[in-house]
């Protein structure tokens, strides 16, 4: 396997995503160690940004702290100003926690084919809300408090699961629904099973 991928990491909070991402992207450094890679994180970008000067940055930390989720335009700009501005071509793209809105799928669709990334690999980690809950009770990040995780897994079914489901109808991706709720291994192991 010698082509650049892309991939798409969906699954509501708690589910791996993130410890997912990381695993593979070890794995194709070493099978594939002269392709580049380019991680799109929007959370890690949302945090960073709200931590700035301007008066947009003012209101999404207001957004943030009365735990709403932000508007589709600021998700849009952060990561496709990463892309514009750091996209060489030919890198394996990973792209974990956008997108979260029907909007941003169709931005994110649009902006893959304008890169011209024809094959695009959509990993579903499914867990249930419960499962979810007990992880992000046990993880105890600053806002994993019980109304706030509730409100999270509410968003995913009315928002981000429409938008995975519009990212699944694209011609040339390729959906795969895979259980979270084993170790990170057999997940993993799952992945790359889809992968091959």
């Amino acid at each position: 396997m010698q082509q650049s991928l892309t991939f798409i990491f969906c699954g509501p909070s708690g589910s791996g995503k993130g410890t997912q991402v990381e695993l593979l992207k070890a794995h194709l450094k070493k099978e594939t160690p002269a392709i580049p890679q380019f991680h799109s994180y929007t959370g890690d970008k949302i945090r960073a940004f709200m931590e700035g000067p301007t008066l947009a940055a003012h209101i999404a930390k207001e957004i943030q702290e009365a735990g709403k989720l932000q508007p589709e335009f600021i998700a849009i700009w952060l990561w496709a100003d990463n892309f514009v501005k750091n996209l060489k071509g030919g890198e394996h793209i990973f792209i974990d926690g956008s997108p979260r809105k029907p909007a941003e799928a169709v931005a994110l669709a649009s902006a893959l084919q304008f890169f011209k990334r024809d094959s695009v690999y959509l990993f579903d980690i499914h867990i249930s809300p419960e499962e979810s809950k007990r992880r992000l009770l046990l993880r105890a990040r600053h806002d994993d408090h019980a109304e706030k995780i509730a409100r999270r897994l509410s968003w995913y079914a009315t928002e981000v699961l429409p938008a995975i489901e519009y990212l699944r109808q694209q011609p040339r991706y390729h959906y795969h629904r895979i259980n979270g709720e084993q170790t990170p291994e057999a997940v993993f192991a799952n992945l790359l099973q889809a992968i091959k």
